[in-house]
């Protein structure tokens, strides 16, 4: 059973607020203070507390409008930081010559909300080629930032080659950054090749700097990526699926179908587009809506993604990997996500162990006892 606050949550994490049913569900009685918990929880605050001030900021009592003040005026002095430290970066990196995607963060935000304050981020993701992450880890750390694994660039390539990244930890209140040379974590059901979209990157247009980012018609695929892996668990990933398709409305989507069919990621595709209009209406095609009913899978994953979004559902590894299996649609995919997820080495397998280069082949055998390991003592919640 949906409770009041978590109802109203979905109706207010939108740039359009569906103001009709919102004061329905506040004249019904919410407690305020867990209708704060779930936005900070959900990382949804700043689109929730620009909806309460367009329907009714009368309404809300003294006290909590004085923390959702607070927090809000937190996030946007943190997206600002973290937008600056972002072009600082980009403009290094330019004058070194060295291409550098944008992921997540501000280009993300401004690409589907048209305003990079209303989406809480507090790090930064980057993209490079895999020839350049030597260089690009040597102009991090000149400009500050360590990485979390303190072994020669080449070898934490070789290491982490299917997770893909690489973090790098900054000073006093400076961002994480994760350095990519994949898009996607081959341990998640739609993972892409960088190769993929390096020909497709465009500039992004962000308080009058330029930063390179996906293309329009990319990035619903990067953000169901994104979202899939975490099960849609945060309804943050679900609210940019859904203002990105709300700001274009030119979307070719019988182009970006037929993409996600060739990248073998069309169902997750689609789970993430049925989730955003169930929960936050997001108006979809009617050729869509009909690939939507033929997905007969969906309903399954649909359910259980929304009862972790709703806390009913603790987010237990298995649990998590099993949904991945479940959005593959060929066995030989389900299989050899399998393979992978118990073999692949991890930023994990290096901070417990790291063997000599001639012994990794042992990690098939390690990995999965760690992990059975971490299962039996914690449990699956």
């Amino acid at each position: 059973m949906r409770t009041p606050e978590f109802d109203l949550l979905l109706r207010l994490a939108r740039t359009a607020p569906d103001t009709e049913r919102a004061n329905a569900i506040i004249n019904g009685g919410i407690d305020w203070e867990t209708l704060l918990d779930l936005a900070a929880k959900h990382r949804v605050r700043p689109m929730v507390y620009t909806s309460l001030v367009k329907i009714g900021w009368g309404r809300v009592p003294p006290a909590i409008r004085r923390d959702w003040e607070d927090a809000y005026s937190s996030i946007t002095g943190r997206n600002r930081f973290v937008a600056g430290e972002l072009f600082r970066i980009a403009d290094v990196f330019r004058a070194a010559e060295l291409p550098l995607v944008s992921l997540k963060g501000p280009a993300l935000a401004e690409m589907a909300y048209g305003d990079f304050a209303l989406r809480e981020f507090a790090d930064l993701d980057f993209l490079v080629r895999v020839a350049d992450f030597s260089k690009a880890a040597e102009l991090l750390k000149q400009l500050g930032y360590k990485p979390a694994l303190e072994i020669e660039s080449g070898l934490a390539i070789e290491f982490l080659w299917h997770q893909g990244e690489c973090l790098f930890k900054g000073g006093f209140e400076g961002p994480e950054i994760d350095l990519h040379w994949r898009v996607a974590t081959r341990h998640t059901a739609l993972s892409i090749e960088a190769d993929y979209f390096w020909p497709r990157f465009r500039p992004v247009q962000i308080a009058g700097e330029t930063v390179l980012s996906f293309a329009p018609q990319d990035l619903p695929l990067y953000l169901a990526s994104q979202g899939g892996q975490d099960q849609w668990s945060d309804l943050r990933r679900l609210c940019d699926l859904s203002e990105f398709v709300r700001r274009h409305p030119d979307l070719d989507w019988e182009t970006l179908i037929a993409s996600a069919q060739e990248l073998r990621g069309l169902r997750m595709l689609l789970l993430g587009l049925q989730l955003a209009r169930e929960l936050l209406s997001a108006e979809l095609p009617p050729a869509v809506e009909k690939l939507i009913r033929e997905h007969t899978a969906l309903p399954r994953l649909a359910a259980e993604a929304v009862k972790k979004l709703e806390g009913q559902h603790s987010p237990g590894a298995v649990r998590l990997f099993v949904f991945q299996i479940g959005a593959k649609e060929r066995w030989r995919e389900k299989v050899a996500l399998v393979a992978g997820r118990l073999t692949n080495r991890t930023a994990s397998d290096a901070k417990w162990l790291i063997l000599p280069k001639p012994l990794w082949g042992l990690y098939t055998v390690l990995r999965p006892l760690r992990m059975f390991g971490k299962l039996f003592s914690r449990g699956d919640g």
